[in-house]
């Protein structure tokens, strides 16, 4: 069995210069090339860089640096359990974030 599978192919069809599908003969092949797209050609190695150990059993890899900043910021107030708002309402439910 091959890695591929065989696709029967019945009726193929393709737009016409009018913007009309018109049943082709021959097999029609397209890219994102033909609707504008930028298409990087380079032959890629897939393989994720990741250091590795020198030999079994020996974890020697560099260790991996990780910042404390950050971006992030709370979507929530942060309140007390019992703390309401003016109107009654809890104060937790209090976005941060303006609508």
């Amino acid at each position: 069995m091959s890695e591929h599978p065989e696709i029967e192919v019945h009726q193929q069809t393709a737009f016409g210069d009018d913007g009309q599908l018109e049943v082709t003969e021959s097999s029609v092949e397209t890219s994102l090339e033909d609707f504008g797209a930028d298409v990087d050609h380079r032959e890629r190695d897939s393989r994720i860089d990741r250091p590795s150990a020198s030999e079994f059993g020996v974890d020697d890899r560099p260790q991996v640096k990780q910042s404390s900043e950050s971006n992030q910021s709370a979507l929530f107030v942060e309140t007390d359990d019992d703390q309401q708002t003016l109107t009654g309402d809890d104060a937790a439910l209090g976005w941060l974030v303006d609508e």
